[in-house]
């Protein structure tokens, strides 16, 4: 008999409302959710639904709770998404994944943990999400892209074929990038911009077609 996944519970970061969107999704989906984590409101203090805090984000560095759940990132801020999943896997714990039933993703795509996969999102054939990606409502990566660790794709974006994000990239609302290129780590790709090249690690890329604006 296989042994039930431990129950998520959410860290809420920055104003909470991504953090509503995940718990939305994980509801639905039927996932077991203890609780959430906040700086901003007491222990007990309702959050989205029938959800409770459980405690403040100090909980990321305590390992006695970290062992009997599984940890999603409630916040869209890259550098907080990192942070948080740096403190989990420091003190022993494990990212939970969420993936929306109106999101989907192909059998043969790999989806890492923490990561999250939003309604109206599209994970196509031989993708690769890797730990604590963000794909966001409607946004899309076709066969065989490959988002490194922490990367986050906002509302309608689109990766064409074999796209290559590195690590932390942030692409923007309703961008597209062309098939086969490279955003390099840490690289943002502005809303509605048109990606015709690859994109340099530390970048700021904006317009149609996309150009750097920042190193």
């Amino acid at each position: 008999m296989s042994v039930p996944p431990a129950p998520l519970v959410v860290a809420v970061g920055g104003s909470g409302l991504h953090a509503r969107v995940v718990l939305e999704a994980a509801d639905l989906a039927g996932l077991a959710v203890l609780g959430v984590l906040s700086d901003a409101m007491p222990a007990g203090a309702p959050f989205f639904g029938s959800h409770r805090v459980l405690g403040g984000l100090d909980r990321l560095h305590d390992r006695s709770f970290l062992q009997g759940c599984r940890l999603h990132l409630g916040t869209g801020d890259r550098a907080v998404r990192r942070s948080m999943a740096e403190a989990v896997e420091a003190n022993g714990g494990r990212l939970g994944t969420i993936v929306h039933p109106a999101g989907i993703v192909s059998p043969s795509a790999v989806i890492g943990a923490g990561a999250f996969v939003a309604a109206g999102a599209i994970v196509g054939v031989g993708a690769v999400l890797a730990e604590a990606c963000l794909v966001n409502t409607g946004a899309s990566l076709d066969h065989d892209c490959l988002l490194d660790a922490g990367v986050i794709l906002g509302p309608g974006a689109r990766l064409a074929g074999a796209v290559l994000c590195e690590a932390d990239v942030f692409v923007g609302l309703n961008a597209c990038v062309l098939q086969g290129l490279r955003i390099g780590r840490g690289a943002v790709v502005g809303a509605g911009a048109v990606v015709t090249r690859d994109v340099a690690a530390g970048a700021t890329a904006v317009g149609c077609p996309a150009r750097p604006v920042s190193r």
